[in-house]
């Protein structure tokens, strides 16, 4: 995602369509540890605030290889799991939670339980979804969500989905 696209956003929610070419078990600390089959994953999250919590900026964070881990997306995003489109929306309201089971239910997706939600609020299974359908590209229920939430999304993609 090129820098000039996105620094003009300061505040929102966003979603990583993952592509995780092989089976990976990642623990983030003792007693728990997810085993994540190959396959494609939604990952959805907010940036709401300003500077290094921007949108920009946790977005720019995420994509990039080299960085210090910090969340449990950072784990996935270490290996084998490589980000295919970003879709973001700028807002100021805490959306990602109505973003995140509006998808899972359009998708039918499997929450990962406990994955990115361990600081979660609104009852959340997990902000990563596992999408049991492989075929086809998931890009237009996503578009659906953000547009049912009445987000003006916009979308980057990086690699195809297949």
């Amino acid at each position: 995602m090129a820098r000039d696209e996105l620094i003009r956003l300061s505040r929102g929610v966003y979603c990583l369509l993952i592509r995780l070419g092989r089976e990976r078990s990642i623990k983030p600390r003792r007693g728990v540890s997810w085993l994540l089959p190959e396959g494609y994953y939604i990952y959805t999250g907010s940036a709401l605030g300003r500077s290094s919590t921007s949108l920009e900026m946790r977005l720019e964070r995420h994509l990039r290889v080299d960085k210090k881990t910090f969340w449990h997306i950072d784990r996935l995003l270490d290996g084998s799991a490589k980000v295919v489109k970003v879709f973001y929306a700028e807002t100021t309201a805490k959306l990602e939670c109505d973003l995140n089971q509006k998808i899972s239910t359009l998708l039918q997706a499997k929450p990962v339980k406990g994955f990115g939600s361990s600081d979660c609020k609104y009852g959340c299974i997990g902000h990563l979804l596992y999408l049991h359908q492989t075929t086809g590209d998931p890009s237009e229920s996503i578009r659906k969500a953000y547009y049912e939430l009445g987000l003006q999304y916009k979308e980057q993609c990086w690699l195809e989905v297949k």
